[in-house]
């Protein structure tokens, strides 16, 4: 990720609506799984922190990042246990860990396979303990947005629940998020193909408070049917959550 992305994500991350709805619905599941708390928590890319930030309340939380920039931006936080590394090399701790979560990282250039890291993610998880993923959908999404954030592929549902269960992974959720911005990125996309934009730019820009506040409001009754009634067939990002059975299971 470039690094004005990461300045954006700063200042953006605790009010912008996209961030707010995928905080909570990783709570929901985490709260889903441990009710009680008390856990030892991973953020496997934790960008500028909010994340962490977040689930301090659950436990131990500790993350990693690759730009040193963003784990600076976490220190700001006052975020510790915050480490500069590279995911592809990171080495779990095995059996630490009742959550890893890793949002929106494996879709990037630098991942060289992200069916090693998924291994060793797995690894790191006690019995029992749960994976959070957030994905880009969908390569026909491609556009400006994922030049600036160097995104080097797109998920889709049935090839990445594969590779999971491949791993011995049990899958609890896997749906779709956010069907509105699906649609409203293939209209943009239309768009640009009539009326080419000036320069390239992210999503991560700063909406009407009215706006923002509509899609917040959106989000939360979506994260509510997800995790309490059924999965989306569309939607412009993938979320999964996936168990690691115990051995006497």
């Amino acid at each position: 990720m470039e690094n004005q992305e990461y300045y954006k994500m700063y200042q953006q991350e605790n009010e912008f609506w996209w961030y707010k709805i995928l905080h909570n619905i990783v709570k929901q599941f985490i709260l889903k799984s441990f009710p009680k708390g008390d856990l030892k928590i991973f953020d496997a890319g934790c960008g500028t922190g909010r994340m962490i930030e977040v689930l301090q309340p659950f436990g131990d939380v500790s993350g990693l990042d690759f730009s040193t920039e963003a784990v600076s931006f976490s220190k700001e936080r006052g975020l510790k246990n915050i480490y500069q590394g590279d995911i592809n090399t990171w080495e779990f701790k095995e059996n630490s860990y009742d959550v890893i979560i890793s949002l929106d990282v494996l879709y990037h250039e630098s991942i060289i396979d992200e069916k090693i890291i998924l291994k060793r993610m797995y690894n790191g998880l006690k019995d029992n303990g749960i994976l959070i993923l957030n994905l880009p959908a969908f390569n026909h999404l491609k556009r400006e947005h994922d030049i600036c954030v160097q995104t080097k592929k797109r998920f889709t549902r049935k090839p990445t629940n594969k590779t999971l269960k491949q791993l011995n992974f049990k899958i609890l959720k896997s749906t779709y998020r956010i069907p509105l911005l699906y649609f409203v990125i293939l209209a943009l996309k239309l768009k640009r193909k009539i009326v080419k934009p000036k320069t390239t730019q992210s999503d991560l820009n700063m909406i009407a408070k009215p706006i923002n506040g509509f899609f917040t409001f959106l989000g939360a009754l979506e994260n509510k049917y997800i995790s309490k009634i059924g999965s989306l067939p569309l939607g412009s990002s993938l979320f999964i959550v996936a168990k690691k059975m115990s051995d006497d299971v």
